[in-house]
């Protein structure tokens, strides 16, 4: 491969000088031996394929990769004070219409809408031949699944935002607005059709079937209703969309695949036991168990990644999870009195190997080379399971690890539990759980360490939605209808299964219970930013205050959030030229 870059380098390097001697125009003249146009872009049906597997490629990366999305700058989660000075993402002073991170996510669904309208216009070209019908209506069926969960988000974040539905070949400079509803029925448009034309189940692992359209039918036409004040019409097809779902999947309720038993992969001190106090909610993540094919009947859509492709390919298959939402317990400082002579850094890291502490957990209690890229607020960490809420699978010690070791050798607190109140105060921002859906308990969640890894990434598959969201969506809607019977219900088929011994009533159900019971449930899965600005109001504006990082937690900020919605990125109002894209309230 090197060898070849080489040559090619030196090629372009001998045809630039002889061109040098050529007629200027000649040299400047446009005469391109290839030249791919929308005529020529498809020419055989395996383009077109490739087309869709790229709007899966495309996606990945915004659920696995980009962590925005899963709430930093929410009620749940966020840069850690010392990590970032205080200017976290929640110090919404430093938000503007031209902040990066929202820019962003505009532009990945819009280029996500381009590559399906892409797709969807080679499917649907007369000189191609297919194999078969079916295999064209997938490609189209897919293409609209993404067109249409593109412009729900966009819904979601941005409000009405501009609809196109075809490949333009000329730029064009006068998109206008279209109203947020409008946007969301655009979107059930597409998912509507998009359902029509999946397979009941996943053709291939990784690939959306009717479960997963069903699963955003019932998210878009909540949204819908909500956006129209609660219209009994589209919350009755939220309803029907999620039983849709629930007709063909269904929760995961006992123990299995790859680690239900203590079998497999280099087990440390201590780590049986996980195995044998595990749980379901456990096997939900690990390794070898997310996908339907896998026979998990909870998943609806599975993101892959695969070691072996990254180790050939590279890429981004890989979720570097374990780096970026582990504690820094490194060069840790105690209170003055748990202080020792030459002993007052505590160096607690994944990063040490196991014969550090011999016979240790070390990696079964940190989960990996940890950076705290991100931490989740005191609202996740204590409030959700606050009092009766604390006896819950879904916070016991295999799914949730509170307690750390120490490895300073000449510590008396050598391979002892340390807890947070021994630290001192300037390091308490670095003590946080580690949640082990998305941090393995041992080395068999890690596969490169042969080849040189050092525990920042797992190479497992991912979800994007499951079953478990399903059932919250139907119980917002439910909620939203009135009948608080049955949303009580759909929260206590997920509080069954984490074998909670509270069980939720009535007069507990409201928009608030619910937000705690997905944070219970789905931290670090959801879309947490679609979530709250979908549900309308105050509802971001009240959650962020009571509990994100920099305006509850630290207070180091400590003005009002007077939008719902993200701004339109000030670069493609201004590139708009011949029509008035309107900035939404709040950002003017």
């Amino acid at each position: 491969m090197m060898k070849t870059k080489k040559y090619i380098i030196v090629a372009l390097a001998t045809m630039m000088l002889g061109a040098a001697s050529c007629n200027d125009d000649e040299f400047l003249t446009e005469n391109p031996k290839t030249l791919y146009t929308i005529e020529n872009s498809f020419n055989t049906t395996d383009q077109v394929e490739a087309a869709v597997t790229n709007l899966y490629l495309h996606i990945r990366y915004w659920f696995t990769i980009d962590n925005f999305m899963k709430g930093l700058g929410t009620d749940v989660l966020d840069t850690p004070q010392w990590r970032s000075s205080g200017n976290g993402y929640s110090n919404f002073s430093t938000w503007s219409t031209s902040y990066g991170s929202t820019a962003n996510i505009y532009t990945a669904y819009y280029q996500l809408v381009s590559y399906a309208n892409m797709a969807i216009y080679g499917a649907k070209l007369e000189t191609l031949t297919w194999d078969s019908d079916d295999a064209k209506n997938s490609a189209i069926g897919q293409s609209l699944f993404f067109r249409g969960f593109a412009y729900l988000t966009l819904g979601e974040l941005f409000g009405g935002v501009p609809l196109v539905d075809q490949v333009y070949e000329t730029v064009k400079l006068d998109f206008v607005r279209s109203t947020r509803e409008e946007t969301y029925k655009f979107a059930i448009a597409d998912l509507e059709a998009a359902a029509a034309a999946l397979p009941d189940y996943p053709e291939e692992a990784g690939r959306v079937a009717k479960g997963a359209a069903y699963h955003y039918l019932a998210e878009a036409y909540l949204a819908l209703a909500t956006e129209l004040d609660n219209d009994e019409t589209y919350l009755q097809k939220s309803v029907d969309a999620a039983s849709s779902a629930m007709a063909l999947h269904s929760l995961m309720t006992s123990r299995f695949g790859t680690r239900a038993a203590p079998t497999g992969g280099t087990a440390m001190n201590g780590v049986d036991a996980y195995y044998a106090n595990g749980d379901v909610f456990f096997d939900l993540f690990q390794r070898g168990n997310l996908d339907y094919s896998e026979g998990n009947t909870e998943a609806l859509w599975t993101l892959q990644n695969d070691y072996t492709v990254y180790h050939e390919y590279g890429g981004d298959n890989y979720l570097a999870y374990p780096r970026n939402f582990g504690p820094v317990m490194r060069n840790v400082y105690w209170k003055d009195e748990y202080k020792e002579s030459g002993a007052n850094a505590c160096p607690w890291d994944g990063n040490i190997d196991a014969t550090a502490y011999p016979g240790s957990n070390v990696c079964a209690y940190l989960g990996g080379r940890t950076v705290s890229s991100c931490a989740p607020t005191n609202y996740v960490i204590d409030d959700v399971w606050d009092g009766v809420f604390a006896d819950d699978m879904r916070n016991s010690e295999a799914n949730i690890r509170r307690e750390f070791i120490c490895l300073d050798r000449n510590h008396s607190m050598y391979g002892q539990v340390v807890t947070k109140d021994m630290l001192a105060t300037s390091n308490l921002d670095r003590y946080y759980p580690v949640w082990t859906k998305f941090s393995p308990i041992d080395d068999w969640g890690y596969e490169d360490l042969e080849d040189g890894g050092n525990r920042s990434n797992m190479y497992r598959d991912d979800y994007a939605c499951r079953l478990g969201e399903t059932y919250l969506l139907r119980a917002e809607a439910y909620l939203r209808m009135g009948n608080l019977t049955k949303a009580a219900a759909d929260i206590n088929v997920l509080r069954e299964r984490a074998q909670c011994s509270h069980l939720v009533t009535e007069d507990e159900v409201d928009l608030s219970f619910i937000l705690d019971e997905r944070v219970r449930e789905l931290f670090l899965e959801e879309r947490r930013w679609c979530t709250l600005l979908r549900m309308g109001g105050t509802v971001a504006a009240d959650q962020i205050t009571a509990h994100s990082y920099y305006m509850a937690d630290h207070v180091s900020y400590t003005g009002s959030i007077d939008w719902n919605l993200f701004p339109f990125p000030q670069t493609v109002i201004d590139a708009n030229l011949n029509a008035v894209l309107e900035q939404n309230p709040g950002w003017e």
